[in-house]
């Protein structure tokens, strides 16, 4: 038994194999829900590079026995200290679960070396994939539904003032984060205030913290919503390619169901183009949901946000007054 990076020649044998065990029942993870998993399997050309041992974004690692693949995993690095895992397929034999978790050992060993603080995986909710992250160190922080429109969105009913995001944004995006968003949430996406800048690396907006494959989709758009002065709302939308669908994100402050479905109306008329659009809601953002239900999404299915921390925090010092005579 072995865990090890892929081969480039065992490329179309690993995209068969990743495709059956999907098919199987054997995803263990995945950047998308199961209905739409497919869409988050890079075509061959962005694999190539990481395979070369070239610089690429996407990571190929396997666990086999006896020239079999048990687990397969695909690993995306971005532009923050962590690594997402956007595919993660077992044999359906009851070896399948003990390869992903050797899987998944490795793949947070390698993180480690090469200076990742955290792993992130979108995992569905059923007791074999969660026992085999809870096994390799992760643990849940959020839950995350998926809504799917088929058609495209009704154009906005009303307008909204805002504007569309810029790097001065960044510290009022950040702002918003902080009071919209549950303490444990917070801890485990790390996330900053030069992580809104959507000028420069913008982390905020890219997978995990908005769900989907990020080598399948292209942001569009980030629009804020205002009441003078203060921030109201925000929204992101992404373009898919290949096969996968486009993606909406949006957060309110004050739970305003008109407004998320206003929002997700005016950022998804220009990805109008008869691909599916999938809108991922928190569990902490149930207002979203009952606006995405009013224009007729459907909930397709609920998947579990882990992590696994591989630094450790370090208090800095401090002084302390002392009473001196």
């Amino acid at each position: 038994m072995s865990v090890r990076p892929a081969f480039p020649t065992e490329l179309g044998a690993l995209a068969r194999e990743l495709t059956r065990m999907a098919a199987n029942g054997g995803l263990m993870a995945s950047a998308l829900p199961g209905p739409l998993a497919s869409g988050a399997i890079p075509g061959w050309p962005r694999l190539l590079p990481g395979l070369f041992g070239l610089r690429g974004r996407v990571r190929v690692h396997v666990e086999h026995q006896r020239d079999r693949f048990r687990a397969i995993a695909l690993v995306y690095e971005g532009r923050r200290d962590e690594w997402v895992v956007i595919s993660l397929a077992a044999s359906d034999d009851p070896d399948g679960a003990d390869a992903a978790f050797r899987l998944l050992s490795a793949l947070c060993a390698s993180a480690a070396r090469h200076g990742m603080h955290r792993v992130f995986a979108s995992v569905p909710d059923t007791a074999r994939a969660r026992e085999s992250f809870f096994q390799a160190g992760f643990y849940s922080y959020t839950r995350e539904t998926w809504f799917v429109a088929r058609r495209a969105t009704p154009e906005p009913a009303r307008r909204v003032e805002g504007h569309f995001a810029t790097g001065r944004d960044a510290h009022d995006l950040f702002r918003f984060y902080a009071a919209t968003t549950p303490h444990a949430v917070q801890r485990a996406e790390q996330l900053q205030v030069e992580d809104f800048d959507v000028g420069r690396r913008a982390g905020a907006f890219d997978p995990p913290h908005i769900g989907g494959n990020p080598l399948g989709m292209k942001r569009s758009m980030v629009v804020v919503a205002t009441d003078g002065p203060r921030l109201r709302a925000y929204a992101a939308s992404y373009r898919g390619l290949e096969r996968h669908p486009h993606v909406c994100k949006v957060r309110t402050d004050v739970g305003d169901v008109d407004l998320a479905r206003e929002l997700v109306r005016g950022a998804t008329q220009e990805l109008a183009d008869g691909r599916a659009l999938v809108v991922p809601v928190r569990s902490y953002e149930e207002h979203v949901a009952r606006a995405l239900a009013h224009d007729g999404f459907e909930d397709t299915s609920t998947t579990m946000l882990f992590v696994k921390e591989l630094a450790v925090r370090v208090e800095e010092p401090a002084f302390r007054p002392v009473v001196a005579r």
